[in-house]
C-alpha cells in the first residue's frame, strides 16, 4: 500500500508571479513534466495542461501544479501573497517527490512535514499558513 507524504515550504517573502514563474522554471528545467490543473474540470475532476514555459502558465490566485517523474508525481499548492507552498504525493524508496520538488528552490527557510502537526499547528497561529 502506498503511503502519502507531504511538505510545505516556507519561504522568506510572500510569492507573486515573478517568484512563482521562478519556481516553475526551476521545475520544468529539473523533472521530467509540469502540469497545472485548470479550474472547473469536467464533472469536477481535476483537468491538466502541461506546463514546457513560463509564459503557460495560467495565472490565478491558488494555481495547482502537478510534478512528474516517471511514474511518480507531486501536487504543488500555492497561494499568491503567501509565504507558503504545500505538496502532497507518496513516499517511495528514496526521497518523495512531494519533498524532492521543493530542494533547491530559491529563498526558501524552512521546509515543514506535514506529520509535525506542532510546528504546522504555530505556522497556523502566527497566520503563515
Amino acid at each position: 500500500m502506498l503511503e502519502k507524504s507531504g511538505f510545505v515550504a516556507l519561504f522568506e517573502e510572500p510569492l507573486d508571479r515573478e517568484k512563482v514563474e521562478r519556481l516553475v522554471a526551476h521545475w520544468i528545467a529539473r523533472f521530467e513534466r509540469v502540469e497545472q490543473a485548470l479550474p472547473g474540470g469536467a464533472g469536477g475532476g481535476a483537468a491538466t495542461m502541461e506546463i514546457r514555459a513560463v509564459s503557460d502558465i495560467f495565472w490565478e490566485e491558488h494555481p495547482q501544479f502537478r510534478i512528474a517523474e516517471g511514474e511518480t508525481f507531486a501536487w504543488v499548492y500555492l497561494s499568491m501573497r503567501r509565504k507558503s507552498v504545500e505538496t502532497t504525493g507518496f513516499s517511495t524508496s528514496g526521497i518523495p517527490l512531494s519533498l524532492e520538488v521543493l530542494l533547491e528552490l530559491p529563498r526558501v527557510c524552512e521546509i515543514i512535514d506535514e506529520k509535525d502537526e506542532a510546528r504546522l499547528n504555530e505556522l497556523e497561529r502566527e497566520g503563515i499558513l
